[in-house]
């Protein structure tokens, strides 16, 4: 190469850089992340929490969508678009939500009446005590029954293993009065399943189809039954992590989907408020609603449904946010699941919103 070819392929250099430079990198966050810059969300931030994830032992799915928009969507460990995961005790949310819709729709009175209501036909012993525990009581786990799980005390399984799941939970005895404190409980939750299934007629799952699932074009890919038949109502439900973001994006719109209405507005509002202490529980959820977690970190607040070992429905209503992830949960222990959902929801707290902006 002579001297001239030299010196003209060095005054091209610059010239070479700001075209590079005005087109953007395409290898860099903003080509990894093309719907970023226009929803407010930071790319170079929103980039380091993917990364984040995937150094996160377990996580199976991330999706995060803002204003409608799916802004960032990844899959680790396996798992694919179409991948049904369970969801552990996202179940819980979702029958709170269909809880909303039958008592809007009048198969419900209301949420202050009682087990004796609709347990009495079928359970062979209702103490007339228990009997006077409320469905209102039920999604804020506060029905006073003594429960060890969130301890790591092993009631669940015990439960699980019963040869009555139904009758195991109305012969707890009482650590509480009703209404009294917060104690969690997936016992309990299973008996909101047990109502709604007594009170319309027909199967959780059925009713589920019809005013939930169905208008959203949901799939459920199973759903666990105990020993008599009905669906459980504190976990063993199936979704895609695309139908999980469905969901939270319907409670951003306030209970609408395509104009129609699936979810009372003051369902959404009132499940997802705070109501009692949880005493920290778990990390980032201090309050709970109608079986929602509700929480604040640096400024911004935002409500959650989760599961063990890692799954989660994020909403943040301010910021018109929607997060979703999903995690493996087979063979763990419980101290083990603990760990891997506190990275889980460490990446969205502390890796996912900070990126988004007003």
């Amino acid at each position: 190469m002579t001297r001239r070819s030299c010196l003209g392929a060095a005054a091209l250099l610059p010239v070479l850089l700001f075209v590079a430079s005005a087109c953007g990198d395409a290898t860099g966050p903003d080509a990894r992340f093309p719907e970023a810059a226009g929803q407010h969300i930071d790319a170079a931030l929103l980039d380091r929490a993917y990364a984040s994830a995937r150094l996160t032992p377990g996580i199976r799915s991330l999706l995060v969508q803002r204003h409608g928009v799916l802004v960032a969507e990844e899959y680790f460990n396996g798992c694919a678009p179409d991948s049904l995961e369970h969801v552990w005790s996202v179940t819980k949310s979702v029958a709170s939500i269909l809880t909303g819709i039958a008592l809007d729709r009048g198969y419900l009175k209301s949420l202050d009446q009682t087990l004796q209501d609709f347990l009495s036909p079928i359970v062979g012993s209702l103490p007339p005590d228990k009997g006077r525990i409320t469905v209102r009581q039920l999604l804020r786990m506060t029905s006073g029954l003594q429960w060890h799980e969130m301890d790591g005390g092993g009631e669940y399984s015990r439960w699980v293993a019963s040869p009555d799941m139904i009758q195991y939970v109305v012969d707890l005895p009482w650590a509480y009065a009703p209404g009294e404190a917060f104690l969690y409980n997936t016992g309990g939750s299973h008996l909101v399943s047990v109502v709604l299934t007594q009170a319309t007629g027909t199967s959780t799952l059925d009713f589920a189809q019809r005013y939930l699932f169905g208008p959203l074009g949901v799939t459920a890919g199973g759903w666990w039954r105990d020993e008599r038949g009905y669906y459980t109502g504190g976990m063993g439900l199936y979704l895609r992590p695309l139908d999980m973001l469905k969901l939270g994006e319907l409670f951003l719109r306030q209970g609408l989907w395509g104009g129609a209405r699936v979810v009372p507005q003051a369902w959404v509002r009132e499940s997802t408020a705070p109501f009692i202490a949880t005493n920290d529980a778990v990390p980032f959820g201090p309050q709970y609603g109608y079986s929602w977690w509700v929480g604040r970190d640096q400024g911004r607040d935002f409500y959650f449904a989760n599961g063990y070992a890692g799954q989660f429905i994020l909403g943040s209503p301010a910021f018109d946010l929607v997060v979703v992830a999903t995690s493996a949960w087979r063979g763990h222990t419980w101290t083990s699941a603990g760990v891997q959902w506190s990275g889980v929801i460490d990446v969205i707290v502390n890796g996912v919103l900070p990126a988004v902006r007003m």
